[in-house]
């Protein structure tokens, strides 16, 4: 790597590293966790129409489900590390953890946990002492608690969506044990009502009354400061009174309690797709404005190529609004990511709580590679090995992020804030780059192996492919030529016994020339075919000056 190259792979990643140490990324989107709390909300919805959908007044435990979801999803905006549950679904988990079987509608509550919770998620509720007194069907005070980080209770809450006065002696028992009590909308619009009544009451009273009157106030005034506004209890499935075809009135509809819980999660799906985008696109963007920054001015007062202010500028904006756009679509498209995993978790209901856990845990990396992945697809990134470079260095670049805040802990001691901020940034940075050439040579070497590799086995291939063309007709002369041998020993072997037989008769009837001629016949067999054949030959031989050959 040139000394330009260098400088400009480090102004990059002191541009993203200073974004990752102030928060400024994608990983830290608060929509998220919003979509996944939506989706854990539909799952509850499901359970309590499926439960409760029959019964004439069951739209109160769809608004107590529904007001819980809504309260987690505004948790995970707020990022104030708490979650809401039902004392009945404290209760659910606890069983399941023990694996203990429900009295009634077993498989419904069992796949609720499992498609809400993950199983350290149901160890961790489960095992909490804190939650024991609480972990109760139907218990008769507390409908919801509010749970810190630490699993500390913060909130106690009844929920309430009633037609009648909400302070009516029936609702004493809660005023009277200090908990908080949430109201649908009417009813505490109702209440507004009546104390705003009583108040003119009072004022129009005469004096002998307004005593009886005062303490009427005081007393609904001070329940009044333990209500909170809940949502339309028509969005939980309330209906007005409707008379059913066997006779029974009815005030539930658990049909537009699921309708309403569907929008929510697909509205909050889409604010989840535009905030990552958004998010995606605003950390290339002042990246991109940072580094493209350095480099004009590197490039005006160090390499002195003197150009206007405006060209610089029109040009740097350009580069901005193209990189940002680009990024917009691709962060879009993890969001995209993130609500099929949600729809995936609520289909699967038996492993939907560890699939959302697993994705959680994996995110912030996942989204490094599909960065890398998205820019293979684009053509922006030309190699496998360049892909699987800038996978690596997004994941250690991440990884250096945590390093860094440690680091800065460390020498802020010594340093103050601010410059260990500096250093810490610097530091990460440069280790980032470094590693990103370690990793170029590291990748090389490895793909020159890999291609040796590559080469030995097509080298061994086409050696196997010449072995099975050649070897069956090897195989096939080897047999031909065994054949032809056995006959030609065998024929070898008839003529030498019945030559020698000639010979041997001849020799015993003192004929010579027919000993000759078998002898002859003999050597001929054998491929000699180079002695005298007659008396006279021979002669003719000895008087000539022929040298004799052997």
């Amino acid at each position: 790597m040139t000394q330009n190259l260098f400088f400009d792979e480090l102004i990059e990643e002191l541009g993203t590293q200073s974004l990752a140490r102030f928060g400024l990324n994608i990983f830290n989107v608060d929509s998220y966790s919003a979509y996944m709390e939506s989706s854990k909300l539909t799952t509850s919805m499901q359970k309590a129409v499926k439960q409760h959908g029959s019964n004439p007044n069951g739209f109160g435990q769809m608004f107590e489900a529904y007001e819980v979801g809504k309260q987690n999803i505004k948790n995970a905006y707020n990022k104030n590390d708490t979650r809401a549950y039902t004392t009945d679904e404290l209760k659910e988990i606890k069983q399941v953890y023990e694996n203990k079987d429900f009295n009634t509608n077993n498989d419904l509550k069992k796949s609720m946990v499992t498609s809400n919770f993950s199983d350290e998620e149901i160890k961790r509720i489960a095992t909490n002492p804190k939650l024991d007194e609480y972990a109760k069907t139907n218990h008769t005070l507390v409908d919801v608690v509010v749970v810190d980080k630490n699993g500390n209770v913060v909130k106690e809450e009844q929920l309430k969506a009633v037609s009648d006065s909400i302070f009516s002696k029936t609702y004493d028992k809660y005023f009277e044990a200090g908990v908080k009590v949430r109201v649908d909308s009417d009813t505490y619009e109702r209440a507004e009502n009546e104390i705003k009544q009583i108040r003119q009451n009072l004022d129009n009273a005469p004096e002998d009354k307004k005593a009886i009157i005062q303490k009427q106030l005081d007393e609904k005034e001070t329940k009044f400061k333990q209500l909170e506004k809940g949502s339309d209890r028509t969005k939980s499935g309330y209906i007005k009174g409707e008379i059913q075809e066997n006779g029974q009135k009815t005030n539930t509809d658990g049909k537009i309690a699921l309708k309403n819980v569907y929008i929510e999660q697909a509205k909050q799906a889409g604010i989840n797709i535009t905030q990552t985008g958004l998010s995606d696109a605003g950390t290339v963007v002042l990246s991109t404005f940072a580094s493209g920054v350095v480099w004009e001015l590197r490039d005006e007062y160090l390499h002195n190529n003197h150009e206007d202010f405006l060209i610089r500028l029109q040009r740097l904006l350009k580069q901005v609004f193209v990189k940002g756009s680009e990024s917009f679509g691709r962060g879009a498209s993890f969001g995209l990511i993130d609500t099929i995993v949600g729809l995936a978790a609520q289909s699967l209901k038996n492993i939907g709580g560890n699939l959302r856990a697993m994705w959680t845990s994996l995110r912030n990396s996942a989204k490094s590679i599909f960065n890398a992945i998205w820019q293979f697809i684009k053509g922006e990134i030309k190699s496998f090995s360049q892909l699987i470079r800038t996978i690596l260095k997004s994941l250690f670049s991440a990884i250096m992020v945590a390093f860094g805040f440690a680091l800065e802990r460390e020498l802020s001691v010594y340093v103050g804030n601010v410059l260990a901020t500096g250093i810490s940034i610097l530091v990460c940075s440069v280790g980032v780059v470094v590693f990103s050439q370690s990793l170029d040579l590291a990748i090389n070497g490895f793909l020159a192996i890999c291609a040796s590799a590559k080469m030995a086995k097509a080298r061994r291939e086409e050696i196997e492919a010449l072995y099975h063309e050649i070897m069956p007709k090897m195989i096939e002369n080897r047999l031909h030529l065994e054949s032809f041998t056995n006959e030609y020993i065998s024929n070898l072997k008839d003529i030498s016994e019945l030559s020698f037989a000639d010979i041997s008769s001849a020799m015993a009837n003192n004929d010579y020339a027919k000993a000759d001629e078998a002898l002859i016949k003999l050597a001929s067999a054998y491929g000699v075919n180079d002695l005298f054949v007659s008396q006279k030959e021979f002669d003719d031989f000895m008087l000539s000056d022929k040298s004799l050959k052997l």
